[in-house]
């Protein structure tokens, strides 16, 4: 509650209540004199309205009250407590106190007049020490006014220093994104450079493996082994080159409206090879009719397919039954992550209409302390020789260039890990017909209102 002093001329300084509604005490007090007492201090004291003041006779009845205050119709705004109970006695009372009401004020009534301990108890968090043999209305009225106050100057800059202390770390990840970005747009550059630059060279030597593979029969047994070898590491090269290629060209994106299942399902086609190879079985969950979306297809089939690849690889060794379960859905965006790395704002917000292309594999997830590097170029939890380190910098880039958000995140029951690519719906339920899954014009059958949180894993 906040209050104020208000200066009387007649009347000296009294309890002002913005909010006209008395104070709530409880009084922790055994003895029927004192508390007799206490309640003609109060009527004294001059409050604009009498507090209104709950007794407890014992420690374990005051813990009940504050542990439970529905019981009591509402929570207090300060504590008077004696130290001296029938289940508690001296310092120990005051620490049980703070353990079950530590955003309460308290102020000690006290029968011992000994000031060491008096320093003792504001030291452990009471607001004020008052002897009991000195009481007043006046005193008691000044001690509960400043009580309220520190107490509420406290919580307020205990607020302040949380928003503070969020402030601070908001602004660290946002300096370290920030590096991390231009480090990565540096990366990128090279990228291009040294591809353009190795590419060349690897042509002249594929020239060459083709030349012998031609006289395979010439060359004899021991050779034609080599030439293999040699044919398996320059397809090996030749794909670190493309990837290098994909993550660092900035090339303009041929946008047009498409039906995100139909995205799903070319993507499926094309790597049905990979999924027949390792029996992998695909879970499809695609909403029948959902909003259409402002993408270039053949890059968010090249986003879907590096996921999937990733996901077919992951499980291989590590699964005897390879699942990946695919599912399509929208709704409103609840709240979404900010790359603070990104330089412009031309993103999804909140409450924006999103369709999300979900992938969820059930391998062994990527483990806590490097799921942050998984965007970095080149890096990788493959074995050496399988896999460049790139699929996933180049998904997340192309999603970037579409004004999308690219989430990732390790999930559980079954153990698996989760990739979600969040697009704008580009035609809502009442501004333009959907398109359905064959192509027909429909209208939707989902909530465009229903929210679509951020997901934190479980």
């Amino acid at each position: 509650m906040k209050t104020f002093l208000d200066k009387k001329e007649d009347r000296g300084p009294r309890l002002v209540e913005p909010r006209a509604v008395a104070l709530r005490m409880l009084c922790i007090e055994d003895s029927d004199g004192d508390f007799a007492l206490l309640k003609e201090y109060l009527r004294d004291a001059g409050f604009e309205l009498l507090p209104e003041v709950t007794r407890a006779t014992s420690l374990g009845t005051a813990v009940a009250l504050l542990e439970e205050p529905e019981k009591t119709s509402t929570a207090f705004d300060l504590i008077l407590l004696d130290l001296s109970l029938p289940d508690s006695h001296g310092p120990e009372t005051l620490e049980h106190i703070n353990r079950v009401a530590r955003h309460v004020p308290v102020i000690i009534l006290s029968g011992n007049e000994d000031r060491e301990l008096a320093v003792k108890m504001v030291q452990r968090g009471a607001q004020d020490f008052l002897p009991k043999y000195f009481l007043s209305g006046e005193l008691l009225f000044r001690s509960i006014l400043y009580a309220l106050e520190r107490h509420r100057s406290h919580l307020e800059m205990k607020a302040l220093n949380e928003k503070l202390s969020k402030a601070t770390h908001e602004l660290k990840t946002a300096q370290m994104q920030l590096i991390q970005a231009e480090k990565l747009d540096s990366l990128g550059r090279l990228a291009a450079g040294v591809a353009h630059e190795v590419k060349n060279p690897l042509a002249t030597l594929q020239m060459g493996v083709d030349y012998f593979d031609r006289r395979i029969e010439e060359v004899g047994d021991s050779a034609a082994m080599m030439v293999k070898y040699m044919q398996e590491a320059i397809t090996c090269a030749d794909g670190i080159i493309r990837g290098m290629v994909d993550y660092s060209r900035s090339d303009a994106l041929e946008m047009e409206l498409h039906n995100p299942n139909i995205v799903v399902l070319k993507a499926l086609r094309m790597i049905r090879h990979e999924i027949l190879k390792h029996n992998v079985r695909i879970e499809r969950d695609l909403m029948p009719l959902i909003p259409a979306v402002l993408v270039d297809e053949g890059k968010m089939t090249q986003v879907l397919i590096n996921v999937l690849v990733n996901s077919i690889q992951a499980m291989v060794g590590a699964n005897s039954e390879p699942v990946v379960h695919i599912r399509t859905f929208y709704g409103r965006l609840e709240t979404i992550d900010r790359d603070l790395g990104l330089r412009d704002y031309d993103r999804l917000r909140v409450r924006d209409l999103a369709v999300v292309l979900e992938i969820r594999d059930e391998g062994p997830g990527i483990p806590e302390d490097k799921i942050n590097r998984v965007f970095e170029p080149f890096f990788t939890t493959k074995p050496t020789g399988e896999g460049t380190g790139l699929g996933l910098s180049v998904a997340k880039n192309i999603v970037n260039l579409h004004r999308g958000h690219f989430q990732i995140f390790n999930v559980e029951n079954p153990r698996g890990f989760c990739v979600r690519i969040f697009l704008k719906a580009r035609k809502r339920s009442g501004e333009m017909k959907e398109v359905a899954l064959d192509g027909k014009e429909a209208v939707p059958d989902a909530n465009p209102d229903e929210s679509i949180p951020n997901p934190k894993p479980t």
